[in-house]
């Protein structure tokens, strides 16, 4: 049956305004976008995709694999949602290069092979919603910082550009050359994970810049666990230094 998109989540500040074009069997990938900062518009068949079009979204995520639409029929949802010049970033399983022409010319901005990187797929959509340089001067975006890590070691499996400089500029070598949470983080997030699965509210670890050193303090918050999209055992963390 039809599912219209589901209504974005009311936000006291303006967030960029996704649409995602996912079967409801996998849409953990659309909840780690929400977590990432987004403000989603989820539909899981061709209708809802082109409703979503009417609510505004700055740019479409779409999975190639929709089980209502066999043969060409995700192509000529793909050309109708592209149609605007709306930037499409497609989700596919590996092809051969005549399959990845044929997205391309359907409208396709961009075309990630499955199982997508998180970090990739996080850098490419921040990098199609970067404004344009102004003529005059103009307050910064502030990007997405955020990170997938073990919570047995405290691993990290993959993060964004951002996170990455923050770790480097808060946090001395080695823990940020070896990918992995310092000490006083590791333990937070033993913590945090055993309080968040007892349904307890979440709670942000504020971390001071290292000494003499004038940056802000430097913020995590647990966001999502969810084996199917970060991996067995990990959890999604947000960075932020205001």
């Amino acid at each position: 049956p039809h599912r219209p998109p589901h209504p974005p989540r009311p936000s006291a500040a303006a967030r960029p305004r996704l649409l995602v074009v996912q079967a409801l069997s996998v849409q953990p990938l659309a909840a780690v976008l929400e977590d990432s900062g987004y403000e989603l518009l989820r539909a899981a068949d061709a209708l809802a995709a082109v409703e979503g079009l009417g609510l505004g979204p700055a740019l479409v995520v779409m999975d190639m694999e929709l089980p209502e639409l066999p043969g060409d029929g995700t192509l000529e949802l793909l050309r109708r949602l592209a149609a605007g010049g709306l930037p499409v970033l497609t989700l596919s399983r590996p092809r051969d290069p005549v399959r990845l022409d044929a997205l391309l010319s359907a409208g396709a901005a961009e075309c990630l092979v499955k199982p997508v990187r998180m970090s990739d797929l996080l850098a490419r959509i921040e990098r199609r919603l970067r404004p344009a340089p102004a003529a005059g001067p103009a307050t910064p975006t502030r990007p997405t910082a955020s990170m997938a890590v073990r919570e047995r070691d405290g691993h990290c499996a993959w993060q964004t550009p951002q996170a990455r400089e923050l770790m480097a500029a808060y946090f001395p070598p080695p823990w940020s050359e070896h990918a992995r949470l310092p000490p006083e983080v590791l333990a937070w997030l033993h913590r945090e994970a055993l309080r968040r699965r007892a349904g307890a509210p979440p709670s942000s670890l504020t971390v001071a810049p290292p000494g003499g050193t004038p940056r802000p303090h430097l913020s995590f918050t647990l966001l999502a666990e969810d084996a199917a999209v970060i991996g067995e055992g990990h959890w999604l963390l947000s960075l932020l230094a205001p």
